[in-house]
Order: C-alpha cells, then structure tokens, then sequence
C-alpha cells in the first residue's frame, strides 16, 4: 500500500530523499521499539508509512501515551533543542517505514532548503498546538473526574 501524503508532505519527502548523508531508511515490525526513553537523542524521524505511538513513563513507572506519529510526520524532533537524551520512547504501531535523520543533517537540510524550513516550522507550529491543547484538556479535566 502506498502512502497518502498530504501536498506539503509530498515536498518534505522529497526534501528529505535529497539528504545524501545522515540519512537513512528502515522498516519496523508491530510494538518493535525505534527508541527509548534515556537514550541519546541524535535523530530526528519522519514516518514515511505507518504510525508510531510515543509514550514516557515516570520515575514511579507509569507509562503515559503522549500521542501517535502518523504517515507524513516527524517525531523526535527535540534533539534540535539541545535536548541530550530521548524524553519518551517510539515503538511502531504495525509495520512501519521510517526515515531517520542525524541532528547535523537535519539543520543542514534547514538552513540550505528555505522551503523545507518552512515545512517544518508548520510543523512544529502545528503540533506545539495540538500538544497545548491536549495539556489544557487535561489541566481543566483530570483523569478520574466525572462528566456532568
């Protein structure tokens, strides 16, 4: 089955072929981990088929799903921000084929490509969003609390 990328998909996908180094493609099987959480955080990844569930787990052990990586998007993007380690860990959700990007490639591809970067930034503009609306759901309706 061929993935159905959205237009502005299409182009980081093409954008993301051009990289000749720090790049490299892989397929994952079903609940296979592509990273965990305290590992060193030196790639960025992009869903090319499949979907991918992010989970942390606290110091007390619970294990918490921070959402879903789908077809057409990025996920551990936080090494771009200095951020050492990995704060959450990826498994795959069914076989999946995922792209890896090294750090130093990625903000090569960045600053050489201003339409990449311009995919991008939506990106993370659009998932800071959604990432803040879920933490304000959650904020004004914790867990456990009773519809009225």
């Amino acid at each position: 089955m061929e993935p159905h990328f959205l237009d502005d998909q299409v182009d980081a996908h093409r954008l993301l072929v051009k990289v000749s180094t720090g790049r490299s493609t892989g397929d994952f099987k079903d609940n296979q981990k592509i990273y965990r959480q305290g590992e060193q955080a030196d790639f960025v990844f992009f869903v090319q088929d499949g979907s991918v569930m992010l989970t942390t787990t606290s110091e007390r052990g619970l294990t918490t799903s921070l959402g879903i990586a789908q077809t057409g998007q990025f996920f551990g993007e936080a090494c771009l921000h200095d951020v050492p380690v990995r704060l959450a860990s990826a498994t795959a959700i069914g076989d999946c084929r995922i792209t890896s990007i090294t750090k130093d490639a990625m903000l090569s591809t960045i600053n050489g490509h201003p339409r990449f970067a311009r995919l991008f930034i939506d990106y993370l503009s659009d998932h800071n969003a959604w990432v803040q609306k879920h933490l304000l759901e959650h904020l004004l309706e914790p867990a456990g609390a009773a519809q009225i």
